[in-house]
């Protein structure tokens, strides 16, 4: 028997090496027919290039033929190790990424102008996942669940430890498909079983300041049909009397530089500058307003913070260089490249920065992000707040959640 269970352990191992053996050839097979094929091609590959490959390659068998725990090799993992390693070394910390064919989509759905979900804002606020908001007439706010209530469980799974975002991807799924949430409200627990909708991003908004003539404009993201959004948004505001505007650009984080370049144009006359773009080679192209542009004529202070980036930035640094409107709040993240998507086989992705941004005075955004003319920081216990959420407050109540629009609002009132 103990010579058996011996034989057996051996074979095992013969076997698990010859797989092994297997599948480093075939890895070595497939590379040097890479390597051939961009031999062929007319840009090649450099010789300093095919020295690293090589290395990776005797790394990958060192690694794949002597690590102790086999079941931890997993080549998937290793490559996607070895490409985020290499985008990491660039040095453009937040915006030249790889992206795992989830992210890749995720990617993609984040600059549509639709998404499948319930229709709910969800906030950590003291160890608590919250309802900041139910967006109106989402699936949510139809089922009854309100901001404020408290998220306890998700199909019957409590989320008391868990990740905020995998939370969210917990209750986001496949449309027409339901998802059973649980949630405190009054020290009552409460259960809601909400079906999951195609749900149009609602990227523009728009409130009143009580009692004045200015609006304030919130534009959430620069996905697709943003600018059209946001010109329908200053329509109705302007046909209720809005003389003037606070532009919110608050943890925006971006998107289309197309969007940008026509929410500027909203704005800024003819042949104004949007944008400058440098390329790798030093070479330099300003990007500037359309002919026959009819921007908006009414006075406009821009609200920034550190959660504004990419074309948040573009915008505002236009806006500011051109004089048009003062820049109120925090300094920009500071994300000053041009991003290109580059597909990979498996559903993967890089999103690399293939050129800057400058300002139309050539001021670098990247790393440095856009200044504030007028700096103002939120006291403790205020956040950014959105128009759907200032709506019925006062004015007073308003400005007690929130310094950065008092302040725009007073440069607007003096102006």
């Amino acid at each position: 028997m103990w010579r058996e269970s011996v034989t057996k352990k051996v074979d095992r191992r013969v076997m698990i090496v010859r797989v092994m053996a297997l599948v480093l050839v075939m890895l070595v097979l497939m590379l040097a027919a890479y390597l051939y094929g961009l031999s062929r091609s007319p840009a090649g590959i450099s010789e300093e290039d095919r020295e690293s490959v090589t290395l990776f390659v005797e790394a990958l068998r060192a690694v794949q033929g002597n690590y102790v725990d086999q079941e931890a090799v997993d080549p998937e993992e290793q490559t996607y190790g070895a490409i985020e390693g290499m985008i990491d070394s660039l040095g453009d910390e937040g915006h030249t990424r790889f992206l795992t064919p989830e992210e890749a989509e995720k990617s993609r759905e984040a600059v549509s102008s639709t998404y499948v979900g319930i229709g709910v804002r969800l906030e950590e606020k003291d160890d608590e996942i919250v309802v900041k908001t139910a967006m109106d007439g989402s699936p949510a706010e139809k089922t009854g669940i309100q901001s404020g209530d408290v998220l306890v469980a998700v199909d019957g799974e409590s989320v008391t430890g868990e990740d905020f975002e995998e939370i969210g991807q917990k209750i986001r799924g496949t449309e027409g498909t339901y998802v059973d949430l649980t949630v405190l409200r009054d020290e009552e627990e409460r259960e809601f079983i909400v079906e999951r909708a195609e749900l149009e991003v609602p990227v523009s908004s728009w409130s009143m300041i009580p009692g004045t003539d200015v609006a304030h404009l919130r534009l959430s993201s620069f996905s697709e049909n943003s600018a059209e959004k946001l010109e329908g948004t200053i329509a109705e505001a302007r046909s209720a009397g809005v003389e003037r505007f606070v532009l919110d650009l608050r943890d925006n984080p971006g998107g289309l530089v197309e969007q940008a370049e026509e929410v500027s144009g909203l704005f800024l006359p003819t042949e104004s500058g949007v944008y400058i773009r440098k390329d790798a080679d030093g070479s330099e192209e300003e990007t500037s307003v359309p002919e026959d542009n009819d921007p908006l004529d009414a006075l406009l202070v821009v609200l920034v913070n550190e959660g504004s980036s990419s074309s948040a930035e573009i915008v505002a640094g236009a806006l500011r260089d051109n004089d048009r409107a003062e820049v109120v709040g925090e300094t920009t993240f500071g994300t000053g490249t041009v991003l290109s998507e580059y597909p990979l086989s498996d559903g993967s992705a890089i999103l690399l920065g293939v050129a800057e941004w400058l300002t139309p005075n050539g001021d670098s955004i990247r790393g440095s992000g856009i200044e504030p003319d007028v700096e103002v920081e939120l006291e403790e216990g205020q956040e950014p707040n959105t128009p759907n959420e200032t709506e019925g407050l006062t004015r007073e109540e308003i400005f007690e959640k929130d310094a950065q629009l008092e302040r725009a609002f007073e440069i607007l009132r003096q102006e």
